[in-house]
């Protein structure tokens, strides 16, 4: 990296309900989560420059949702910077007895697909992958284990596509949880607290070099 912004520029962040954050309930359509902390440090660190962010996180959505509706939800936005966190429900819902989760094969090709039309229709666009953060008890005991593989997916889909960052989230979660136990980063395990959405937002700012 660095990107280069300016108030043109349009940051469109795709995910799940991590992303999502309760969107539809906010005024401003970006939630109440990372995407938010990152729109406000943004403005806050250059207001000059601060850039069009636009929140299109689904709650639930596996990567199939997400490709079902990427070109009318993330390309049609003509955006500048896509930012992609994607995985969670793919492995999560193949724990729980009334639903279907995302095998790792055809979650690489589903999302290889997507990156792959994305660059095809918008090649000046960057591209931001961030890990799938964690699937921690009581969400499930083997959860993380579980979740590895699709850990790995991104950093190589990230390497095949020249993705301009990745974002380790699932690393950075895992440390947090064992080094301050005491801190709550999920609410259950998987969708972040407050403190969880900062650490998420202020990892994606590293990874970016926009902090």
């Amino acid at each position: 990296m660095p990107l280069q912004l300016n108030a043109a520029t349009r940051i469109v962040f795709a995910g799940d309900s991590i992303t999502d954050c309760d969107r539809a309930a906010d005024a401003e359509h970006v939630g109440f989560g990372y995407v938010r902390l990152v729109r406000d440090w943004l403005r806050a660190g250059h207001p000059a420059n601060a850039p069009v962010v636009i929140n299109v996180g689904v709650s639930g959505n596996k990567v199939t949702d997400l490709a079902a509706r990427w070109a009318a939800d993330v390309i049609a936005h003509g955006p500048d910077v896509v930012s992609v966190m994607i995985g969670i429900n793919d492995v999560w819902h193949g724990l729980m007895p009334h639903l279907q989760g995302v095998p790792v094969e055809q979650y690489i090709e589903t999302y290889r697909q997507m990156l792959t039309e994305l660059r095809a229709q918008r090649p000046a666009c960057r591209l931001v992958l961030c890990e799938p953060s964690v699937i921690s008890a009581p969400a499930a005991r083997d959860g993380n284990e579980r979740l590895a593989p699709y850990v790995r997916a991104v950093n190589d889909l990230a390497q095949d596509l020249l993705a301009d960052a990745v974002v380790r989230l699932h690393d950075v979660f895992r440390r947090a949880e064992q080094v301050r136990p005491d801190i709550e980063w999920t609410i259950d395990g998987v969708h972040p607290t407050s403190s969880g959405h900062a650490l998420l937002a202020k990892t994606w700012l590293d990874a970016t070099d926009l902090s």
